[in-house]
């Protein structure tokens, strides 16, 4: 899955939670930070796939317990639903070889995709998964327009001060 697909089901679980501000980031920097991780340790060399130690289910249930039994953790707990939402993404659009990646180290690593790069994005926006990553953009796109960004500008802006600033302008103008 994309970032931007990542992001889009993060927005869609914290939308779901009623998250606000702070707690929706947390979501949002769960949705990809196992990416950020991975993709990196695999270009500096320790790892011949960019899905290992983060997109491990194993890493995923360790850090959410931690973050749910220790007390001073427990602020971060809007992470979970981000990082659990990338990983059943990831999961969701994995060939059935590539499901033993996120279960490392307790099976090998297998290098993904398998093929040239362009063949398996061009698959993959062609396959069932990739429409439901599109669907998943839209409906977080959806979300954005009418319930986030709207909130954000109407705690610094009201329709009254719109209005109130519109008719004191034409009166000015047409007077």
């Amino acid at each position: 899955m994309t970032p931007l697909g990542h992001l889009s089901l993060a927005l869609i679980a914290g939308h779901l939670q009623d998250y606000d501000g702070r707690d929706l980031s947390l979501c949002l920097i769960g949705s990809v930070l196992p990416d950020v991780i991975d993709k990196s340790l695999w270009r500096i060399g320790p790892f011949i796939t960019g899905h290992t130690l983060a997109h491990s289910v194993l890493t995923f249930s360790v850090v959410s317990i931690m973050i749910l039994a220790l007390p001073r953790l427990r602020r971060l707990t809007p992470f979970i639903p981000g990082y659990g939402a990338h990983i059943l993404a990831d999961l969701m659009v994995a060939y059935p070889k590539f499901m033993i990646n996120y279960f490392w180290p307790l099976l090998p690593q297998r290098p993904t995709p398998d093929g040239p790069a362009v063949d398996y994005w061009i698959n993959y926006a062609a396959s069932a998964p990739g429409v439901v990553e599109i669907i998943s953009v839209a409906i977080g796109t959806y979300i954005l327009i009418h319930y986030r960004l709207p909130h954000q500008w109407y705690n610094h802006f009201s329709w009254q001060q719109f209005s109130e600033f519109s008719s004191h302008r034409r009166e000015y103008t047409t007077g």
